[in-house]
């Protein structure tokens, strides 16, 4: 169930955006407990309009590439959850941060394994071993979690120059 209404976010924005109230002042006017709330709705507002406030079906499965894809592309951007969200129109970072955890702790595999019931407790039916998607192959999971580590180890050179690169002193200016 959505806490908020979309009528009831488009308000709050509209409110944002058309008077010089900042979100602190607006959170607690409308009763929302944390104003980074509503930036988000504002940039989700920005980027997709109205639309950005249409309840989603919760029957929404994001499948095992494209949640790879994702991971990638916020690591490889040094992006936040919510900008991550925001690029590619997910409702809550929350999901990402869980596609996250799920990575760092099982690996690749993880982020392919449908939700609900594993197929050991599945009744065996003909119908419903054609209809389930094709699994990437070992190979291709190998190699999207090869790129991933890449990713990862270049940002790690990058922050490990930026640390030891020297500092403008005092000293080295007078020499």
């Amino acid at each position: 169930m959505v806490k908020f209404s979309s009528e009831f976010r488009e308000k709050v924005v509209i409110d944002y955006l058309t008077s010089s109230i900042g979100t602190d002042t607006l959170a607690k006017k409308y009763g929302i407990k944390d104003y980074s709330t509503i930036l988000n709705w504002v940039h989700r507002y920005e980027k997709y309009g109205v639309e950005a406030f249409n309840v989603r079906s919760p029957e929404i499965v994001y499948d095992g590439n494209f949640k790879l894809g994702v991971l990638e592309w916020k690591k490889s951007n040094n992006a936040s959850l919510n900008e991550t969200c925001l690029h590619f129109n997910i409702s809550t970072a929350s999901t990402v941060w869980t596609w996250e955890k799920k990575f760092a702790k099982e690996g690749v595999g993880a982020l392919f394994r449908e939700r609900g019931r594993s197929e050991k407790m599945e009744r065996k039916s003909k119908d419903t071993k054609q209809s389930k998607k094709q699994a990437p192959t070992e190979l291709e999971i190998v190699q999207r979690e090869n790129r991933l580590l890449r990713i990862e180890n270049e940002y790690l050179k990058k922050m490990k120059a930026l640390i030891q690169e020297p500092k403008d002193t005092d000293k080295s200016k007078r020499k």
